[in-house]
């Protein structure tokens, strides 16, 4: 009789055993080390309910579910499998969101844009500078000149010599000083106009808002919820706010 208790008693002490085994093995956990790129500034949303930004974790043993997601990058949705007592390492790349590289490509459109707004108004300014320059240099040269001829024609004594500044020299650089002075009136103002269109194109760029950046995907990633199901499935749900003021 006492041996059968025994037997009773050994039996249940073995299907104890048979079902805290598995539970105990379940309760096992497991490091996960993430290797992100970007490897600064990403976060992530463990099994549907905890915002995390460590580098290592550990879990359970069994399937886990991230949702990773960095600035200017896309939510990257994932299952990996964590053994008990091991460490796995999760390499994964997050790409680049799709309205971010619009964004990029507006900016430099937008940079080229203010570039040739600002480098062509300077350019036809820079060239009107100097032919303004060109223009003064030539209109000192010919009044010069002209005074030359002035001051000899009053001081000579050969009459051959006066004849010729009076009816020759004398009108054709009178000629070309007339011709100097109005070379530097039109140059100057050429570069005049030049200079207040490049004033006024500065000033235009500095106005000019730069295109900005909305992240889309961080505010799906702030407002991710999973909603699971009796099926075992689930629904991600998204929370937006909008500032009415």
């Amino acid at each position: 009789m006492s041996m059968g208790k025994n037997f009773i008693r050994f039996g249940i002490w073995a299907s104890a055993c048979l079902l805290a085994c598995p539970a105990a093995r379940a309760q096992t956990t497991g490091k996960l080390r993430l290797l992100v790129d970007p490897g600064h500034d990403f976060a992530f949303v463990l099994d549907g309910k905890h915002r995390m930004q460590s580098r290592e974790l550990d879990l359970l043993e069994g399937n886990h579910q991230l949702q990773i997601w960095a600035p200017q990058r896309i939510i990257v949705d994932t299952t990996i499998y964590v053994r008990g007592g091991s460490t796995r390492e999760l390499f994964i790349r997050l790409p680049y969101s799709p309205e971010y590289v619009a964004h990029e490509q507006n900016v430099r459109k937008f940079r080229e844009r203010m570039w040739l707004q600002k480098a062509l108004p300077t350019a036809v300014t820079v060239g009107a500078g100097a032919w303004t320059l060109a223009a003064y240099l030539k209109y000192a040269k010919a009044g010069k000149q002209l005074d030359t001829d002035e001051e000899l024609y009053q001081t000579s004594a050969d009459p051959s010599e006066i004849a010729e500044l009076k009816y020759q020299n004398i009108p054709e650089h009178q000629d070309d000083f007339k011709k100097a002075n109005t070379m530097l009136i039109i140059s100057g103002s050429v570069f005049a106009l030049a200079a207040a269109g490049t004033i006024w194109s500065y000033l235009r760029a500095g106005n000019t808002p730069a295109p900005t950046f909305e992240d889309k995907e961080r505010v799906r990633f702030d407002g991710l919820v999973w909603v699971p199901s009796p099926d075992g499935s689930g629904t991600w749900l998204a929370g937006i706010t909008l500032p009415l003021r």
